[in-house]
C-alpha cells in the first residue's frame, strides 16, 4: 500500500508546540488582569449607604409616615430611614395603613431609580403593607446595587422571615428562614443595623432549632446593647448569658 506523502513544507519530524503562543499569552494576561481587579476591590473602601437621597417624592412620603406608623414584625427588630428609624412593633391601625398606601403611591414618581436607598424606601412601605414578596424583591435589588447596605440586608432578612411565618409548607418556610439568617449575617459591624441583625439572627436560628448558634449570636447581641431592653429580652428567653 503506497504511503501518503506528507504535506509540502512539512519539516519531517519537527514537532509543533502543543499550545499556540498567542492564545496562551492572552490567557495569562487575562488571569493577571482578574487578579489586579480582585486586589483593587479588596483594598477599596466599602460603600455603606445611609439616609435618603434628596428627592421631592421621598420627602413628601417621609412626612406622611416618619414616626407615624407601627409595623408588626413578630419577634424581630427592624428599622427603615423612611419610617424614621425603628418603628413600634405592633399592628398598624386603618389610618396608618392608609398613610402607607398614600406614600407607596407617591414613591411611584421618585427619581434616582438606580439608587439603592430609593429601592429600600419602597421596600419598607411594601413590608409595612404586608406585601412581603415585593419587599423581598426590592430589598434584594438594593443589595445587588450596594452589597454592603445595612438597611437593605436587614430589611431583606426581616421580610423573608415574615414571609416564612405565613408559609404553610414546612420545607419552604425553613428555606426562607435560612435565607433570612444569611441576610442578617451580611450586615456589617459598621452599620447601625448591626445590633438589630444580631438580635434577629438569634431569634430566627432558634426558630430553626439551632439552639447553640442562637445562644451564641444572642450573647453577641446582648453585648452590643447591654443596657437596653433588647438584652433583657434575650436573657429572659435564654438566648444570652
Amino acid at each position: 500500500m503506497a504511503e501518503i506523502p506528507s504535506p509540502a513544507g512539512d519539516a519531517g519530524n519537527t514537532k509543533r508546540p502543543l499550545w499556540p503562543v498567542h492564545p496562551a499569552a492572552a490567557f495569562a494576561v487575562a488571569l493577571v488582569g482578574l487578579l489586579v481587579v480582585a486586589v483593587i476591590a479588596f483594598f477599596l473602601p466599602k460603600r455603606h449607604p445611609r439616609g435618603l437621597p434628596d428627592d421631592a417624592a421621598l420627602r413628601s412620603a417621609a412626612l406622611d409616615v416618619s414616626g407615624l406608623v407601627s409595623v408588626r414584625t413578630n419577634a424581630l427588630r427592624w428599622r427603615a430611614e423612611l419610617l424614621g428609624g425603628e418603628p413600634a412593633n405592633r399592628a398598624a391601625d386603618r389610618a396608618m395603613l392608609e398613610r402607607v398606601a398614600a406614600a407607596r403611591e407617591r414613591l411611584r414618581n421618585a427619581q434616582h431609580r438606580g439608587d439603592a436607598r430609593v429601592l429600600a424606601a419602597r421596600a419598607a412601605l411594601d413590608l409595612a403593607a404586608h406585601d412581603f414578596p415585593r419587599a423581598i424583591s426590592r430589598y434584594r435589588r438594593a443589595c445587588e446595587l450596594e452589597p454592603h447596605y445595612g438597611e437593605g440586608r436587614l430589611g431583606a432578612g426581616v421580610a423573608l422571615a415574615l414571609e416564612a411565618d405565613r408559609t404553610p409548607e414546612p420545607f419552604q418556610s425553613r428555606s426562607l428562614r435560612l435565607q433570612a439568617v444569611a441576610q442578617f449575617a451580611m450586615v456589617d459591624s459598621l452599620d447601625r443595623e448591626y445590633p438589630l441583625a444580631l438580635y434577629d439572627r438569634a431569634r430566627v436560628l432558634r426558630e430553626l432549632g439551632r439552639e447553640r448558634e442562637a445562644r451564641f449570636w444572642g450573647t453577641r447581641a446582648a453585648a452590643a446593647e447591654p443596657a437596653g431592653p433588647w438584652a433583657e429580652a434575650l436573657r429572659r428567653d435564654s438566648l444570652a448569658n
